[in-house]
């Protein structure tokens, strides 16, 4: 497995941990209950069906067994970022947590964290096609 595709799986580890941690934080705060806190109704975290399925999408980008597949999953994986990033910054949660808490609320900050990091993983996952597109 190249650099790039460790950095990549890596990156989209660490961003499965912070799927986790964010459900126990919603959960915490009391803007989630354990049926909500990962299921497709949160609204603290990414639910975890999405997080295993781009971890699964990194996974295939990351192997140089077949550079076609890792492309289309690292060319997936780019965009599915792309657009949690762009929902997470529009959808309202995060401007909602800042209406009622303000700019130093453990939520906003939190959903900052979330989508550096998902906005890392998205330009991994870009240089990792790039990387694949050569390859084909």
């Amino acid at each position: 497995m190249p650099s790039s595709g460790r950095r990549l799986i890596v990156a989209m580890l660490v961003l499965f941990v912070c799927d986790v941690i964010g459900g126990f934080i919603g959960v915490a705060s009391g803007a989630e209950t354990w049926g909500t806190a990962w299921g497709f109704d949160t609204h603290s975290t990414v639910p975890l069906p999405m997080g295993a399925a781009q971890l699964v999408l990194a996974w295939f980008a990351a192997r140089d067994v077949r550079p076609r597949v890792g492309y289309v999953a690292a060319v997936l994986l780019s965009a599915v970022c792309l657009m949690s990033v762009l929902f997470g910054l529009f959808d309202g949660d995060l401007t909602g947590n800042v209406a009622s808490d303000g700019f130093v609320s453990g939520g906003f900050v939190w959903g900052v964290v979330l989508l550096c990091v998902t906005a890392v993983v998205g330009l991994l996952a870009f240089v990792r096609a790039k990387q694949l597109h050569q390859l084909r």
